[in-house]
């Protein structure tokens, strides 16, 4: 069991275990510091509850969300009885707690979560009081109150309430809000209702061990996968999204055997404060993005003027990446590019480094081609002297040339671990040191990733670094194989043959139409690349201005379908992309398309679409 203890206390993730019968029998730090119960703060109260005459400070980004549950009429218990205020509405407040005849301060917003600060400044009994919510230039929300200049503030990325107790004889603070409060039991509903809070210092610590885990650790989604896994109804459960204490996070939900027994579950939650940065970048960059876009919706992404607009096709599938690829090019953010080999990565990181702001330099490196023992000194550079062999004057690496620009790292999963750790320090802390020195070189550099890979299989593999993956995988397109875009073929090829025709300095050359006939049966395994080689050697192989299909040579088993064959395939094909578009809405999917109920629905069972 002390090994057990020492192997979670050596983990990156929170996690605690517990027995068949729920109790809780081993918990990390990690875990205690992510959830609230472990506490940091530098100074102390004691345990205790709201008394009638407290005076009571309230900032709640929105009513009934996160609290506790929190009903209107329940902040009657400091006087306010305003049937105006309804839930989800912003409140700040200041009043004394179960006192008849003493009238509260305060100030409502409807709607909730306000990106401006939203703030109530009174004096309460001889106290001056400032209380406040809104939004960070992070994305954080934050609900602060102070007390004559002696801040108590909680930020997350979702709603969230503060509350502070004072004494109104002695004005000492009984109680603040932080971290950790839904685990405690110590929301602004409960506390409000009378439940009571625990003592802080900044040696406290909760025990949890030998307690029920629902005592700290509440979801119902959460509870049920437990329960099946104690009664071998599910194996496992890996990355799922539960809500847990009001918090959406991950966590897997692992048992513990003995002679094919189950005797508890080991519960692994993934690094709270790494999924919170990224869900507050990404939700920081939507709402950029969202107000950027607006701004120049009279310009189409497709204008003949946009690096996007010769860019792969125009099909359902190939619009959305190109749309999801100019609005992240508006943005300062790191992006990672997946598909299969030949899709077209390199074209689309090309057309994103000319479509965004950034002025710099666009450095491209292909981590496939660059020898193992070589990576960090190409990378990151190296001074004078730092091995054999290199240049007396020393060398900047990428990153250093990149400066002001874009790095763009074609097959990143191909760069060693080591070097992984390194890239993730380079993200975090936007500096490099060379090899031989010791010095951090600042650098501003956006980075655009682009792997053929299942990069989370790596990841399970122990091949990829997960802080690193999820550090890029925040921003991330996918682009879709050839075959999944059939009618973007005809674009691709005219795009292709332009380019041919500019790179060899020769006269355009025209397909037949059985040399079209013959690219459009055709499954590309090799994508876009296997096409544009296609087309390279029928050019050079045809002596007229016009390529026929005996000049088409293709590597595999051609696809032969009558023109019937291939529309039904069509058909089908955007039936699909239309509900996955509506996220399943079938309603709304047959108002898209033009149908009628019973011609939908046949459709449907034609194709055999579930």
């Amino acid at each position: 069991m002390d090994i057990l203890q020492s192997l979670m206390e050596s983990s990156s993730h929170a996690m605690f275990v517990m027995d068949v019968e729920g109790t809780v029998t081993h918990i990390n730090k990690k875990a205690k510091d992510q959830f609230g119960l472990f506490n940091h703060c530098h100074a102390s109260h004691p345990a205790g509850q709201i008394l009638p005459g407290d005076m009571v400070i309230i900032a709640d980004t929105s009513l009934g969300v996160d609290d506790g549950n929190m009903v209107p009429a329940e902040l009657a218990a400091i006087g306010i009885r305003d049937k105006k205020i309804q839930p989800g509405d912003a409140v700040v407040a200041v009043g004394l707690y179960q006192t008849p005849g003493v009238t509260p301060v305060y100030k409502y917003l409807h709607g909730g979560s306000p990106s401006e600060p939203f703030c109530l400044e009174t004096v309460c009994r001889g106290l001056t009081v400032r209380t406040s919510v809104g939004t960070e230039e992070n994305g954080e929300t934050v609900a602060r109150a102070e007390v004559n200049d002696t801040v108590y503030d909680i930020t997350y990325f979702l709603s969230i309430a503060q509350i502070v107790v004072v004494d109104p004889v002695t004005h000492q603070v009984k109680f603040w809000q932080e971290k950790g409060y839904s685990a405690r039991k110590e929301s602004l509903g409960d506390l409000l209702r009378g439940a009571t809070f625990i003592a802080k210092s900044p040696e406290f610590e909760i025990d949890v061990v030998g307690y029920h885990f629902r005592d700290f650790f509440e979801g119902e989604l959460f509870e049920e996968h437990i329960r099946q896994i104690m009664t071998g109804e599910a194996e496992q459960y890996e990355d799922m999204e539960y809500e847990i204490n009001g918090y959406p996070l991950l966590a897997s939900l692992l048992p513990v055997k003995s002679e094919k027994k189950i005797e508890g579950v080991i519960v692994k939650f993934r690094r709270i404060q790494n999924m919170r940065d990224i869900i507050m970048e990404r939700n920081t960059a939507i709402r950029s993005v969202e107000r950027k876009y607006r701004e120049s919706e009279r310009h189409s992404f497709l204008d003949e003027s946009n690096a996007f607009a010769a860019l792969f096709g125009n099909s359902t599938a190939m619009a959305s990446v190109k749309r999801r690829a100019y609005k992240l090019s508006q943005l300062d953010c790191n992006m990672l590019i997946t598909g299969e080999s030949g899709t077209g990565k390199s074209f689309l990181a090309d057309a994103i480094s000319h479509a965004q702001p950034r002025k710099g330099p666009f450095v491209t490196v292909d981590c496939s081609t660059i020898t193992p023992t070589l990576f960090e000194s190409e990378m990151f550079g190296y001074v004078g002297g730092a091995f054999t062999g290199a240049n007396p004057k020393g060398k900047a690496g990428f990153f250093e040339e990149a400066d002001g620009g874009t790095i763009f790292l074609d097959e990143i999963g191909e760069i060693p671990l080591n070097i992984q750790a390194k890239l993730l320090n380079v993200i975090q802390n936007k500096v490099v040191c060379r090899v031989g020195s010791t010095k951090m070189t600042p650098v501003d550099v956006r980075i655009l990733a682009a792997t053929n890979r299942n990069l989370k299989q790596e990841v399970a593999t122990g091949r990829f670094r997960q802080d690193l993956y999820y550090r890029l995988s925040a921003f991330s397109i996918e682009l879709p194989p050839l075959r999944d875009c059939r009618e973007d073929i005809y674009f691709t090829i005219e795009n292709l043959m332009d380019k041919i025709r500019q790179t060899y300095g020769m006269p355009g050359k025209c397909l037949s139409g059985e040399a079209f006939s013959k690219l459009l049966s055709y499954d590309w395994p090799g994508n876009i690349r296997e096409l544009e080689n296609v087309l390279e050697s029928a050019v050079a192989l045809s002596d007229s201005d016009i390529i026929y299909a005996e000049h088409i040579r293709l590597e595999g088993t051609p696809i032969h379908m009558t023109l019937r064959e291939r529309l039904k395939a069509e058909e089908k094909k955007i039936l699909q992309q239309a509900l996955q578009q509506n996220e399943g809405n079938r309603t709304q999917t047959m108002q898209d398309l033009g149908l009628s109920k019973t011609v939908f629905y046949g459709k449907l069972k034609e194709y055999g679409i579930e």
